[in-house]
């Protein structure tokens, strides 16, 4: 027995030996400080790693960094673009400051042998070209992780925006208080990627300063711009994509010039500085710096300016760091940093975007399925980590300004959202102002998320019409959102016809039941006037404009009082369905008004017939149509991006196909009796510099014409005015309303070529005045017509707003047409 407790207590003791030892192998401590230059001035977003390893952070804005290491012998390198790497080693016992002064890089000149007249860059250049496929390749598969801090600031905003909103409005929101930090997050991610193209991204913990419940979209995929590829993609910000500095063709778009070289690790580093050709090629300046030898990038130092045609700020700033992360054959970025600068309608403002990169896993093996098609999910918790995660886990320090916004946005936060302060702000946003009656209303419940809002006088919608004469129409709008983004919506209008002396309305709710699955519900109730093409190619505004001042009266109308049922849901990713079932009373509707501005003797108002449009007596008889839509819509290999609670869906590199059917059925009071069914099949192709390929092709047949009304025909989206839609693609520039609307069988084509700029910034007169350049083709065939073609050549973003085109028509008979067409964004 003696023996026995001899042995327990041997045991008891081992065991306790053994969980001592493993505290103190685990003990951990925080190594921080501050990094500085020679003059003590702040070296922000500076890389400290520990060596032999990719676990790092970075310095802050202030230049404070922050570091939790094991206890013992630590060996550090800390190094920024620009100045000279530092090595310190350390003993770690307890939590240590340790400040860092950085030397300048001070890069010399290097005497080398050159072509007569070529700076030594050059030669450099060509090197790093030769290699720029081994480096691209190298790297088959690999998993990291990201910490990623974004920040933007605004620090002016427009004198007399205040006033404005104060007639506009009768509030004046504009304030001081509206200056400094606009948006701050953090987050952290894994993120995995594999040859050619498979990348998928998961956020574990998100914070959002003054937003409890928001999440930031911070994505490493956004950030890694990857200067080995010939052209960098900036999705967002630019719809060319931009030439690397060591682009196979690169010395058609840069000049280089070698700054000096410097000794780093034994290693020989060139710092060549990029300079466009042409600055408003999507070309980027700054410096590079290359290894010698080996020719691989050792970091970059990278701006773009609005002159390379870059959206929404002026200036774009791209920092990168490259480090060794396995031995010293692998190197990877462990640095990503973005600056930029904006200006637009009178505010102005700055920020930045700093990503760690940090624990590469290079070839690793994944399991199967692993890449599908999401590519990017944020955890449902993600969230939900509190102040003191952050604090143990952020890898890079607040600075001063940082942790006031904080501090202030979530002291304020309490505050705002509470129902108490709510209430408050919407009791008088909610008064009935004068503006009221002239802009319209709106009434607003914040803390329940409810929304309600009519028209004005401005905004109400009065028109012309042969038919209806002066008409004037009313809406309102009611919506009611839920956290998990849940939505009920509820659409009403009136509408009179001051000649006809007709009243009309509608009423319609939807509710989305499930934002993850896009599933849908509707129910559409009405009796009202409507275009015999329900697509409404005729917009009402024109129609006026056209009636009253030269006696065109394009728009034709009928009656249309109906209980529609909607229904739509994705079923699996990238296959939606759609399905609508209407019940219709279709009446017919003759013209009422001659009211004219301007006559023009030769030419009369044509009948509201579109098939007889000499014969006011031609209308068909009023009839009831039991009409149901099912449409599947297919995107092959879709991606998306997961958030809790909903879908995002990103795009695909193959078409969309959607497959329709249509049937008409006879009975119930009913006469309409038809089938049709149809295919559509469109695309975006991206094509480099060159721009951006847009298709659209559809084709119908009519399995069964028994009893057909003309609004039940397929028409064409057509157009006979100077108002072009900018962006649809789906529509003829020149072709005429109804003339070639059929019910036995269609197919036509569109196609436009976006050059992106690619042959105006060639052209000195033109390049500096940011527009672009497009072509289009149109093609219509039926059984109404042999051939319908149209060509078009157009001028895009003038004001970033307006373009302009011309049109070139063939039809049948030989016929050709031609006119200039506006095109805007607003629905006119």
């Amino acid at each position: 027995m003696v023996a026995k407790r001899h042995i327990s207590m041997r045991v008891c003791i081992s065991v306790l030996f053994l969980i001592v030892s493993l505290q103190g192998a685990a003990q951990s401590f925080i190594l921080s400080g501050k990094i500085t230059d020679a003059k003590n001035n702040p070296v922000p977003f500076a890389s400290v790693i520990l060596k032999g390893t990719t676990i790092g952070t970075n310095s802050n804005a202030d230049g404070a960094y922050s570091l939790r290491l094991n206890a013992g012998k630590q060996e550090l390198i800390f190094q920024s673009i620009g100045y000279k790497k530092e090595f310190k080693t350390i003993e770690l016992t307890s939590n240590t400051e340790l400040n860092v002064i950085m030397q300048s890089d001070n890069y010399e000149l290097k005497e080398v042998q050159v072509k007569v007249g070529e700076d030594p860059a050059y030669e450099v250049i060509r090197q790093a070209i030769k290699k720029r496929k081994y480096y691209l390749n190298q790297v088959e598969s690999y998993s990291c992780n990201a910490y990623i801090k974004g920040l933007q600031r605004l620090y002016e905003i427009p004198k007399n925006l205040g006033k404005l909103l104060k007639i506009t409005t009768g509030e004046n929101p504009i304030d001081s208080s509206m200056l400094g930090i606009i948006y701050l997050s953090e987050s952290e991610s894994k993120y995995h990627f594999r040859k050619p193209n498979d990348e998928k991204e998961i956020m574990y913990s998100s914070i959002v300063s003054g937003n409890n419940n928001g999440f930031s979209f911070n994505q490493l995929s956004d950030m890694k711009f990857n200067f080995y590829e010939n052209l960098v993609q900036i999705n967002g910000l630019s719809d060319r994509p931009f030439i690397s500095p060591i682009n196979d063709n690169a010395f058609l778009s840069y000049r280089y010039k070698l700054l000096g070289t410097m000794f780093e690790d034994g290693k020989m580093i060139n710092k060549i500085q990029v300079i466009p050709k042409r600055n408003t090629d999507p070309c980027f300046h700054g410096v590079i710096y290359i290894v010698e030898n080996s020719w691989r990038i050792h970091s970059a130092d990278m701006y773009m300016t609005k002159e390379s045609k870059i959206k929404f700020v002026d200036t774009l700033e791209i920092r990168q760091l490259h480090a060794s992360v396995k031995g010293d054959s692998i190197w990877m970025p462990v640095t990503f940093n973005f600056g930029f600068k904006f200006k637009i309608f009178g505010f102005r403002g700055n920020g930045y975007y700093n990503a760690v990169v940090s624990n590469y896993e290079i070839n690793p093996v994944f399991p199967d399925k692993f890449f599908r098609n999401e590519l990017f999910k944020v955890e449902d918790n993600a969230n939900k980590k509190d102040s003191s995660y952050w604090k143990s886990n952020r890898p890079i320090p607040l600075t001063q300004e940082e942790m006031y916004d904080y501090k202030k946005k979530d002291s304020v936060t309490k505050i705002t959202d509470s129902k108490r302060y709510k209430d408050s702000v919407d009791r008088k946003f909610n008064r009935v102002k004068l503006q009221s009656f002239i802009m319209g209303y709106n009434y607003r419940s914040t803390y329940k998320k409810i929304n309600f809002s009519t028209t004005g006088l401005l905004t109400s919608g009065v028109q012309y019409n042969t038919v209806e004469g002066i008409n004037a129409s009313m809406n309102f709008k009611f919506n009611k959102e839920f956290e998990d983004y849940r939505k009920h919506d509820i659409e009403a209008s009136v509408r009179y016809g001051f000649s006809n002396y007709l009243w009309g309305g509608k009423i319609g709710w939807s509710y989305l039941q499930n934002p993850e699955k896009f599933q849908q519900f509707a129910i559409n109730m009405q009796s009202m006037v409507t275009q015999y093409n329900g697509s409404n190619p005729i917009s009402e505004s024109m129609n006026s404009i056209y009636s009253l001042y030269l006696n065109d009266n394009f728009i034709k109308l009928y009656k249309k009082t109906s209980l529609q049922l909607y229904y739509r849901r994705e079923l699996v990713n990238g296959v939606y369905f759609y399905g609508t079932v209407e019940y219709a009373e279709r009446s017919p509707l003759k013209n009422s008004s001659d009211r004219l501005i301007q006559d023009d003797p030769n030419k009369l108002f044509t009948s509201n017939d579109p098939l007889h449009v000499n014969t006011h007596d031609s209308l068909f008889s009023t009839n009831n149509a039991l009409v149901i839509d099912l449409v599947f819509r297919i995107r092959f290999k879709q991606k998306y991006y997961s958030v809790p609670n909903r879908k995002i869906i990103s795009g695909s590199k193959y078409p969309r196909v959607n497959v329709g059917y249509r049937k008409a059925i006879p009975g119930l009071n009913t006469k309409a009796d038809y089938d049709l069914l149809s295919l559509q099949l469109d695309d975006n192709i991206q094509l480099g510099l060159v721009g951006t390929f847009k298709y659209r092709g559809m084709a119908g047949y009519f399995l069964n014409n028994r009893y057909m009304s003309f609004m039940d025909y397929k028409h064409f989206n057509g157009n006979q005015t100077v108002l072009a839609n900018r962006n649809h693609l789906g529509s003829f520039k020149l072709l005429p309303y109804y003339t070639y609307s059929t019910k036995n069988w269609y197919a036509e084509a569109h196609a436009e070529h976006h050059f992106n700029g690619f042959i105006f910034n060639k052209i000195p007169l033109l390049k500096k005045w940011r527009i672009t350049e497009v072509v289009g083709g149109h093609f219509l065939i039926n059984d109404r017509m042999d051939q319908y073609y149209e060509l078009t050549f157009g001028i895009d973003k003038i004001l970033q707003l307006i373009r302009f085109d011309y049109a070139l028509g063939y039809g049948p008979y030989g016929k050709f047409t031609q006119g200039f067409l506006i095109g805007i964004d607003l629905d006119f």
